[in-house]
């Protein structure tokens, strides 16, 4: 199955939302024991207001570093990044990690309810707003538990929560299912897809899976082996709302997966002859 970069086309059609991030010549290097490490190189994209951005690479492309960038943890070395302000008042942006962000001496409600308190929501706003989270996300009827009672699945349920809770304008995920089993994996793929067609918020999401990036995602960003750059955008050509597995019981997500896997794995293998090179160095 054929997928047409976007890199190669032309300019967006007039009917594509406005850019709300704009990326342009963005380099990254860090100083290491062995000297300078180029983790980011001359990077240039647009990501549309309200698309759901799906990152991929080889280890070590830059992925999560891009990420950290985009939630002003860390400073590009050289070039631009633009993002449009929101429309009315409110968080930039909300970043949901791998491992457990949660604060361990907060029940699942003030975990949810964490940032609106930080804004000063008034708390008839925040019962209502985490109320409805915790309900989207099935936690409601564990509002008063602390995140030791909680499996991991429901951990990093209650992180998603928080992070729509919060109404930023940017949603940041760097693998945030990839420490789960299969099936809370699909549980919270669904989830995540029905409460963001609510809100249709601007997504980044780093993942190493080529079905998770078909599976959500608008778009889905190949990078390249280190240093990490834009090596094809395509769209995924599947319809809205989906069901993961109804998805992925189509003939044509097979397909489509295995032509993304065959630009990826490419960039994969040469990323770890750069490793075996560096072992034996």
């Amino acid at each position: 199955m054929s997928i047409p970069s976007i890199l190669d086309d032309a300019p967006p059609a007039a009917s594509e939302p406005p850019a709300k991030i704009r990326l342009r010549n963005l380099t990254k290097s860090f100083q290491s024991g062995g000297g300078v490490v180029t983790a980011l190189d001359n990077m240039s994209l647009d990501i549309p207001t309200g698309c759901f951005f799906m990152i991929v690479g080889p280890s070590g492309c830059g992925k999560s570093t891009l990420l950290r960038i985009l939630a002003n943890l860390d400073e590009p070395t050289s070039g631009s990044v633009e993002i449009s302000a929101p429309a009315e008042k409110r968080p930039s942006n909300s970043m949901v990690f791998q491992g457990d962000s949660l604060f361990p001496w907060m029940t699942v409600w003030d975990n949810a309810a964490y940032g609106l308190a930080l804004r000063g929501v008034p708390k008839a706003q925040i019962r209502e707003v985490v109320g409805h989270y915790l309900s989207r996300t099935g936690l409601t009827r564990f509002a008063k538990a602390y995140p030791h009672q909680l499996s991991g699945g429901m951990r990093q349920r209650v992180s998603i929560a928080r992070a729509f809770a919060n109404d930023p304008d940017i949603l940041l995920m760097d693998e945030p299912f990839s420490a789960l089993d299969e099936q809370n994996k699909v549980l919270l793929q669904e989830e995540l897809l029905r409460i963001w067609e609510e809100t249709r918020k601007t997504v980044l999401f780093i993942t190493h899976s080529v079905d998770e990036a078909v599976t959500l995602g608008d778009r889905v960003m190949i990078m390249t082996a280190q240093p990490g750059t834009a090596k094809q955008i395509v769209d995924v050509p599947f319809e809205r709302p989906r069901s993961v597995l109804e998805l992925r019981s189509r003939p044509e997500y097979g397909e489509f997966v295995y032509s993304i896997w065959g630009q990826l794995r490419d960039e994969v293998q040469r990323a770890r002859s750069r490793d075996l090179g560096e072992i034996h160095a």
